[in-house]
């Protein structure tokens, strides 16, 4: 029998840029030999300077050595979701990457700092959104996809932040944060096609998709320059974005210039940390998404429900920069074809969950003159039975910019009542709108004491201003306050005189 060459072996850990990898998958080779304990490690040659990273592993209890692509080859038990993860990175060669470039400790080390950076962007613009009822729910559908880390020596924590944006998308930084736009979690209607969102995001991480393209990528911006730009864009959204606040909604408020700063950003975000991805990318988180959904008994075609409703919206939005293949998730019919037509997913419970991010999608959308919209939203709060002060006055609104008959009148009205009943929590726009409903009805001397009551809400308004820290936020407050209180004096003197 031939000797082997291979005399000495050691694991180099190459000061931080390696470590070792042990996978704890069980399987059989082709020849039906039980496989466990697999291990990369570098074998160096004797006499020669070289080395090669090869799997180590027990067969049959016995050690042997192969290529890390022949585990290709072999056929793993797959009772767990780590072992599901472990197995599709050997499958789409994640593992061969690996081993060729090391686990770049430095880089992603470099790509956490930058991932924090936007982070901090965001929370500083005021552009998430803080809900702790909904991060929780969302880290629940996280955990039943990925289990925290999968073993392998890569850093693998992942989080959820929601993004105040609406137009409807997902993306994952490199250091494993999950960001979802409010735009998004209105966009579908039920937790399966969440479920197949976030598996796809899922995928691109654990495929390591963001450092292969920064590998790829022949030069990069320096931060400093790019942190400048980008502040400057997100600090653009947090001036669009302010009129939202709940007490100050306002037809026109807002304008497409929403959707251009939402593409910018992303774009900018996307060329920086790596996740801009190719069409073959896309294709590999699809048909991870697909198997790790049939994997956890979630309907598979829901991830292609999801893509066409992100579509449909982008269409009616007029928002073409999304999916005219220049945005983050380009193709979005060849991927819908490649996954399957979907069924009709929609859930109340889901909608109870999401209730506020309704509720504030309902204010952007009004904001931005698109009242039909707005009603939906809104409507999904009724109907789900968790609707607010808010909500019933939007609808209220919308009775009026879209209609003016005695019935839609009278609707309205009693969408007011229902609001003043409730006590959840309570607007000073609720006076404003009641006011405006009363001048429809021409119930004058009532519409005037709606107004006045608005006038002295105004007046705590001022008060409250000075603990808003954020100085776009308080300037555009400010200045909304002023051209209120202007409008009701001139209001109250006019109802008075119709």
């Amino acid at each position: 029998m031939k000797k082997t060459i291979f005399i000495l072996f050691f694991v180099n850990c190459f000061l931080n840029n390696y470590a070792q990898i042990t996978l704890n998958l069980v399987g059989v080779d082709s020849k039906g030999k039980k496989i466990e304990s697999i291990e990369f490690v570098n074998f160096n040659v004797e006499g020669s300077a070289t080395s090669a990273w090869k799997a180590q592993y027990n067969v049959d209890g016995k050690r042997d050595i192969s290529s890390v692509s022949r585990l290709k080859n072999f056929k793993f038990q797959i009772n767990n979701i780590t072992a599901f993860w472990q197995n599709q990175c050997i499958q789409r060669e994640v593992y061969e990457n690996l081993v060729k470039s090391g686990l770049q400790y430095d880089l992603r080390h470099d790509l956490e700092i930058e991932s924090l950076n936007f982070l901090e962007k965001l929370q500083s613009n005021n552009l998430l959104f803080e809900d702790n009822f909904l991060e929780n729910f969302l880290y629940s559908l996280v955990y039943k996809i990925y289990p925290g880390t999968i073993n392998d020596g890569r850093p693998g924590i992942i989080s959820v932040k929601i993004e105040k944006d609406t137009s409807p998308n997902a993306y994952i930084l490199p250091n494993g944060t999950m960001i979802i736009t409010t735009g998004l979690l209105s966009t579908i209607n039920s937790e399966q096609e969440l479920i197949g969102v976030i598996s796809h995001e899922v995928s691109h991480f654990v495929l390591d998709h963001s450092i292969i393209n920064i590998n790829k990528a022949e030069k990069r911006q320096k931060a400093a320059e790019f942190w400048a730009g980008l502040a400057t864009s997100l600090a653009a959204a947090a001036e669009v974005y302010t009129a939202t606040k709940n007490e100050y909604y306002v037809p026109g408020a807002l304008t497409y210039s929403t959707a251009v700063l939402s593409y910018t950003i992303a774009s900018q975000v996307n060329d920086r940390l790596g996740l801009k991805y190719s069409r073959e990318q896309e294709t590999e988180a699809d048909i991870c998404a697909i198997q790790i959904m049939k994997f956890i008994n979630v309907d598979s075609t829901a991830l292609s429900a999801a893509l066409y409703k992100i579509k449909n919206y982008c269409i009616l939005k007029g928002d073409y920069l999304a999916i005219s293949g220049e945005g983050t998730h380009p193709n979005i019919d060849d991927r819908v074809i490649r996954i399957g037509n979907p069924k009709t997913f929609a859930s109340s419970s889901y909608d109870k969950i999401i209730s506020f991010v309704n509720s504030q999608n309902a204010i952007y959308e009004f904001n931005s003159n698109h009242f039909k919209a707005c009603q939906s939203l809104v409507d999904r709060n009724i109907a789900a039975g968790v609707a607010t002060e808010d909500d019933y006055i939007l609808k209220a609104m919308t009775n009026l910019c879209l209609y003016d008959n005695v019935e839609k009148n009278n609707e309205a009205n009693e969408l007011i009542n229902k609001a003043k009943s409730l006590n959840v929590a309570p607007t000073i726009n609720l006076f404003k709108q009641e006011g405006l409903v009363l001048v429809r009805l021409k119930k004058n001397q009532d519409a005037v004491k709606a107004f006045e009551q608005y006038a002295n809400s105004i007046k705590q308004e001022y008060v409250n201003l000075e603990l808003v820290k954020n100085e776009y936020s308080w300037a555009a407050t400010k200045s909304y306050l002023d051209s209120e209180k202007e409008w009701t004096a001139k209001m109250i003197y006019k109802v008075k005189n119709l």
